[in-house]
């Protein structure tokens, strides 16, 4: 149990890659199955010799929007990210001050100032871009 204690004290920070990865796999996942059932239900209107609704065909058009120069809708990701990283930041600031998981200070400082610097990035991004995200 140690030793596992020492790996973990040693590799905790690979648990944001690793989270980032799981969260990526998921959502394209998703978004796999999301079509698979837009497809099977076009498959059912066409065995059935019946016209779609153009709502499901304007749908299954909606991922190449991004490329045909349509402009990507707003939402709330952005703000959401900007948020999201600047708050980790600060907490990993404030426990590389405090010294309150040990004595890993300059390792916090470290992921502080990364996830500060995506932090910035997004609100850059978000700025530059109106507040959209792409959309899919």
């Amino acid at each position: 149990m140690d030793s596992f204690v020492t790996l973990f004290s040693a590799y905790w920070w690979l648990l944001f890659p690793l989270g980032f990865f799981i969260a990526a796999g998921w959502s394209s996942l998703m978004r796999f199955k999301n079509t698979q059932a837009r497809l099977e239900l076009l498959k059912t209107y066409a065995a059935s010799g019946q016209e779609p609704p153009e709502a499901l065909l304007t749908d299954m058009d909606a991922p190449r929007a991004e490329y045909d120069g349509t402009p990507p809708r707003a939402t709330g990701a952005t703000g959401f990210l900007v948020t999201l990283f600047a708050g980790l930041s600060g907490v990993f600031a404030i426990l590389g001050y405090t010294g309150a998981l040990g004595s890993y200070d300059a390792e916090f400082y470290v992921v502080a100032a990364i996830l500060g610097v995506l932090a910035l990035a997004f609100l850059v991004s978000g700025v530059a871009t109106g507040g959209r995200a792409p959309r899919g």
